[in-house]
């Protein structure tokens, strides 16, 4: 008999004037009968009983910016000869991709899975021409000749989108690392292809990066939301960087400084972390977060309503500039 059965009937069997009952109700703000399905399901559920309930909160000094999605620079630029038909050869063999390079008359994501194909539709490039701008834009534009100087780390590279934009507006040397072998070996193909030799990558996790040397600029984009032990993380990246970080994550929008755990995760796949569960920060987690590493000073970079996309509409990502 189960510790509920016997509850049901040792608690049941007292008078019912006695001090001692048991209730077997489900009470949810979710408003269904029962607790079911993944963490995630559950939050998403309650989530859409929300919507409205309240307006997005800055809480932090903000650079506006006009998006103009586009092509990034670097993709203009093709410094290996290949005919298409050994690039096709050779992007084949590196896939499956999940960022959408275009070289040339050949694009990566013709070489994706069904995994690539259901989460990143034909916005996907559009996505990432948009954050290029915001974060890679947003740096050349407040420090423009300085970044001539400046030495970069990718943290969680993936296939080096970031790190080739940030070459190739100018930084003196750009390290990517990312817990896959896959996804390097792809960055080091394209780095080559694309003729930035300042561009260097290895496999390392994010989470345990022992490496001594410091940076100028850190970026941690699109990986906070994929960790488990989010506070030592962001005390990692701060420890790394001698001039400021910049933090892109996914921010839940309830009014308290936390992080939503989420559960079920795949870590097969080259866009999730290292474990099936992870932290989510909420905006307000995020921005306390960044002061209990150590940053000095921080700013959101935000795009002007009008060309905002994605989850940065309203508000469900956010990008900020940490200084130290």
């Amino acid at each position: 008999m189960s510790l509920v059965e016997r509850l049901r009937v040792d608690v049941g069997s007292f008078d019912t004037a006695a001090s001692l009952a048991f209730d077997e109700r489900i009470v949810t703000a979710i408003g269904c009968d029962s607790e079911t399905g993944t963490s995630q399901e559950r939050y998403k559920a309650w989530r859409e009983s929300q919507i409205g309930a309240r307006p997005t909160e800055y809480l932090l000094p903000r650079v506006v910016r006009r998006i103009e999605c586009e092509w990034p620079g670097f993709m203009h630029r093709a410094a290996r000869e290949m005919s298409d038909d050994e690039l096709r050869e050779r992007l084949a063999a590196l896939g499956p991709w999940y960022v959408p390079f275009a070289l040339g008359d050949v694009n990566t994501m013709d070489f994706t899975d069904d995994f690539g194909s259901a989460i990143f539709a034909d916005d996907n490039a559009m996505r990432m021409q948009f954050r290029t701008e915001l974060i890679g834009g947003t740096i050349e534009r407040l420090f423009g000749d300085e970044l001539a100087g400046m030495s970069v780390l990718d943290i969680g590279c993936n296939s080096g989108w970031f790190s080739f934009d940030l070459a190739h507006r100018g930084a003196r040397r750009v390290d990517g690392v990312d817990l896959r072998a896959h996804n390097i070996e792809q960055a080091r193909f394209l780095g080559d292809y694309f003729g930035l030799a300042q561009t260097h990558f290895d496999v390392a996790d994010a989470t345990a990066f022992d490496d001594d040397r410091q940076w100028d600029i850190v970026l941690n984009l699109g990986v906070l939301y994929h960790v488990t032990d989010p506070l030592s993380f962001v005390q990692r990246t701060y420890e790394l960087c001698t001039r400021f970080a910049v933090l892109d994550t996914i921010c839940h929008e309830e009014p308290f400084s936390g992080f939503v755990l989420f559960d079920a995760k795949d870590p097969s796949h080259p866009h999730e972390g290292r474990e099936s569960w992870e932290f989510h920060p909420t905006y307000r987690g995020a921005i306390d977060t960044l002061r209990y590493a150590g940053f000095r000073e921080i700013v959101e970079i935000v795009a002007s309503d009008d060309t905002a996309a994605g989850l940065y509409r309203g508000g469900a990502r956010r990008c900020f500039l940490a200084i130290k």
